[in-house]
């Protein structure tokens, strides 16, 4: 057998029948690990499972607007990613590799205490926590423009998955633009980054479209509005942080 029964949970002593599969009380498996193979079989069973949910999840986040959001809220919340872990999986993917390719990239005369080393550290180290914050601040701003739905969690959710396409979208740019700077592309970098700003402003105005369920009519003026606010909210945050951080 490549795993042992337990009578009581070990995790939190819950007492246990002999057809349970799962704790009630903590959700942890009653079997005990009792081997290498039981060992190596459950981290493959729970590392394909999180594996094949990424690719369910991240597809739709890049080509179908809304589509995460509309299915969390159906009540469909085992087959993807969950909102907040999606979020923070995709921000550590594009602050990982925002690292990796500044560090890699840094020549000898960018000295620490210069200004562009002063720079380079505040968005490495003030970015995430702006994202952080942004987000939430962008929920609160859908509820404004969007009073007719006081759902929280709809505005939330949506923040959340709209943020998360932001960084995996930067994370595919920060890999093509590192490859562009070897071959001293910069003009195509230019015209990506115009690209890449006219998918997420078509995605956003899609995605608020079927989730909201609005009008072209009634988004052809909101959305610039939307934009205008948080383009707003961003630099207000940005000199806040500033000032903070000098």
């Amino acid at each position: 057998m490549n795993a042992i029964k337990v009578e009581n949970c070990l995790n939190c002593g819950n007492e246990l029948s002999k057809d349970d599969q799962f704790c009630s009380q903590c959700g942890q498996s009653t079997e005990r690990e009792s081997n290498l193979r039981s060992f190596v079989s459950h981290f493959l069973s729970d590392y394909f499972t999180f594996d094949s949910m990424i690719f369910k999840s991240v597809r739709p986040l890049f080509v179908k607007p809304g589509f995460l959001t509309l299915e969390y809220l159906k009540g469909k919340r085992v087959s993807y990613i969950p909102p907040l872990r999606l979020f923070i999986f995709s921000s550590i993917v594009f602050f990982l590799l925002l690292s990796l390719l500044d560090g890699g990239s840094e020549s000898e005369s960018f000295k620490a205490g210069s200004e562009d080393y002063y720079w380079d550290r505040f968005f490495e180290s003030w970015l995430p926590k702006l994202f952080f914050i942004l987000s939430p601040l962008f929920s609160l701003l859908l509820a404004l423009f969007f009073r007719k739905d006081r759902w929280a969690l709809k505005h939330f959710v949506f923040s959340i998955h709209y943020h998360a396409t932001i960084f995996c979208i930067g994370s595919v740019y920060l890999l093509i633009s590192w490859f562009m700077a070897l071959f001293s592309l910069q003009l195509v970098n230019f015209v990506i980054v115009g690209l890449i700003v006219i998918y997420l402003l078509s995605y956003l105005f899609i995605a608020l479209k079927r989730v909201y369920r609005q009008k072209v009519k009634q988004l052809i003026w909101k959305l610039p509005l939307l934009g205008f606010f948080y383009t707003l909210l961003i630099g207000v945050s940005v000199f806040l942080l500033i000032l903070i951080s000098r």
